[in-house]
């Protein structure tokens, strides 16, 4: 009674296997099919960031392993005194894995 499951993301190794078995489109489908609309006020994109070792700024650590920094490109020094506010978020196939079903935060 205490298992968490996350789904796999479009990203990465995954995304290249399944798009070889031509899996790929029905595996967005389906996640698309599962959109929860109230998953999305407390997907951790929306007030928290990831750093990365020399101070690059991601949404979420999916974008910061494909190499999507923020649309703003500031680093952690441009956020020093700095309170986060709304941002655009970089968004990519993989974020529908966030808000499937109980989403992910």
């Amino acid at each position: 009674d205490n298992l968490v499951g996350m789904t796999n993301l479009l990203c990465g190794r995954f995304a290249e296997a399944l798009n070889r078995k031509d899996k790929l489109g029905r595996y967005l489908e389906k996640l698309i099919d599962a959109f929860n609309p109230d998953t999305v006020p407390t997907m951790m994109c929306r007030d928290q960031i990831n750093v990365d070792w020399k101070g690059d700024l991601y949404d979420c650590d999916f974008n910061q392993a494909m190499g999507l920094p923020l649309l703003s490109k500031e680093t952690v020094f441009d956020w020093v005194d700095r309170v986060a506010a709304p941002r655009p978020i970089v968004f990519r196939n993989w974020c529908y894995a966030c808000t499937a079903g109980s989403g992910s935060s």
